[in-house]
């Protein structure tokens, strides 16, 4: 809808057009009368479009014909219309103000407005250090393990002999018994138990609290003392840790600039549509379309 907007405001402001007596400077691509339209003119027409609207034409020559045929159709209907004085027809000059209060406002807000704004690197560094949570790495370890299940319809007995098991297994594994072995042959859990007790990696906060103090505590290659837990008995055994780290701001900084930016721009816009609307003494009346007239206006 931008695009069309723009190609027509070009047709209805910018007609008179671009007059070149020589054709060795760019290559003619359209006439209307004595009119004469260059690959100079068409590049000025290209630049009114979106950079992602402009590539994507430049890249395709049925766009760019599409685009050409649409700007000259568009001012040969124009000229065919001030011919027969339409632009001055009131409700015609009504919908032209319409559309150019629109065209003008959305590319001062961009030029003036938003160009304007910027980041410090204060900014960026105090939201660096303020959001530093959002830059880390949390530390990780890669584990197996093995459990020997326990349910709370076990009587004493039952969990005695299920600890026996689980102090069997840890000895097996103190005298040099393949763990990942031990853990195909014994563990009650069966989504690990055919991977050899194999869990990968993992950080805080996502496994049980016992289970997760025990593993963390373990250095790589190092076996857990039997992990007693609501569900049962556990061995652990790390066999690779990563320790947290801060990314460094030049890593992340697109990361802060890009966002951080458009909220600053967002309210440097937000800020003067509020004082140029005061400025105006301008009032907006809402209740007035839902039938209610303001105390203001009475």
């Amino acid at each position: 809808m931008r695009t069309l907007l723009l190609i027509v405001l070009f047709a209805i402001l910018f007609l008179p057009a671009f007059l070149h007596a020589s054709a060795e400077k760019a290559k003619v691509v359209a006439r209307i009368g004595d009119r004469v339209y260059t690959t100079e003119d068409f590049q000025r027409w290209m630049e009114l479009n979106p950079e992602d609207r402009q590539e994507a034409v430049a890249a395709d020559d049925q766009k760019k014909a599409g685009m050409l045929n649409q700007i000259i159709t568009n001012m040969v209907i124009a000229d065919v219309a001030r011919k027969q004085e339409f632009d001055r027809q009131s409700d015609i000059k009504e919908k032209m103000k319409y559309v150019i209060n629109g065209f003008l406002t959305l590319e001062y807000i961009e030029r003036v407005v938003a160009a304007g704004v910027s980041l410090t690197e204060e900014e960026i560094k105090n939201y660096y250090e303020e959001n530093i949570n959002k830059f880390s790495k949390p530390e990780e370890v890669r584990a197996r393990y093995i459990m020997i299940k326990v349910d709370a319809e076990m009587d004493e007995t039952a969990k005695q002999d299920a600890r026996k098991k689980a102090e069997e297994i840890l000895n097996q594994v103190r005298n040099g018994s393949d763990f990942a072995a031990l853990a195909k042959e014994h563990s009650d859990d069966q989504a690990s138990r055919s991977r050899g007790g194999y869990l990968g990696w993992f950080g805080r906060g996502s496994m049980l609290p016992e289970f997760e103090a025990a593993a963390f505590a373990l250095q790589p290659g190092e076996t857990s003392e039997i992990v007693e837990t609501s569900r049962g008995y556990y061995l652990i055994k790390v066999e690779e840790r990563k320790e947290g780290e801060v990314k460094p701001l030049e890593e992340v900084r697109q990361m802060i600039e890009t966002p951080l930016l458009v909220e600053k721009k967002r309210e440097a816009i937000n800020n003067f549509v509020q004082q140029a609307m005061q400025d105006a003494g301008a009032e907006v009346y809402v209740e007035a379309l839902q039938g209610q007239v303001p105390d203001e206006v009475k």
